[in-house]
Parts: structure tokens; sequence; C-alpha cells
């Protein structure tokens, strides 16, 4: 089952793929980024942040996503999800920073700007 993630308004902004490969998608289909591990990577190799504890994490250490279970407000329902575009290939990973200090603060940064960070720009719509 892909598990939402939502930002801290409780508004659904990506979801993460059920295959091993552990794809983010953003609600419009568009690949983003990728987990490896609790990394969070971007397709373009850019180290974006940590997924720990349903809890994604910006470079500071601060709170930017979550999963329904985790979010700080009631999440809302998901709208339904748009057709997914193929992921043609996955750069070269940069060394991850060592983790920061994990707190409650909520980052600055949106969350959806925060992923596509990661963002390749392929255009290759698959099937549903």
């Amino acid at each position: 089952m892909e598990r939402a993630l939502f930002n801290s308004w409780g508004e659904p902004v990506a979801y993460i793929s059920n295959d091993r490969k552990k794809i983010i998608f953003l609600w419009d289909g568009h690949p983003v980024a990728y987990l490896y591990g609790h990394h969070v990577y971007g397709f373009n190799g850019l180290h974006l942040g940590w997924f720990i504890n349903g809890v994604v994490y910006d470079a500071e250490g601060n709170r930017i996503g979550f999963t329904s279970t985790t979010c700080p407000l009631p999440a809302a329902q998901e709208p339904p999800k748009a057709k997914k575009y193929a992921v043609a290939k996955m750069e070269s990973r940069q060394e991850a920073p060592p983790l920061p200090d994990l707190g409650f603060n909520f980052s600055e940064e949106n969350f959806e700007d925060f992923l596509k960070a990661g963002y390749l720009g392929l255009e290759v719509k698959l099937g549903s």
C-alpha cells in the first residue's frame, strides 16, 4: 500500500510507492525523490533529508513532512492520484551529511518545494 505524505497543515503532498525502490511521487505523478535507508534522496543525486519514524526531516533537522499518523493536524482526505511519470535514471547519490539533532520545530520551507529540489524533469507518463 502506498503511504501518503502530508505537510504540517495536514494537506497531502506526495506519496511513497509500495515497490522496493520506495519512490516518492508528488500527487501530480512526478517522481521527485526516493528513500535509501532512512535517507531521502532526489533523483538528481541530492541528499534532501531523512525519513525517520514517519516524519521527514530537512537538512537542519526540522520536521517538514508527515505520514497520517505523525501529522500534527488531522490529515485531509487524499484526492485521486494522477498517473505516474516514469523515472529514466537516478543520478549518483551525494554523500549524506551527518544526521543533525532532530527536533520538534517545523521547517520554514514548503514541503512540495523541498521534494521538488530532487526532480529531474522527465516527462514520460506511465499507465496506472
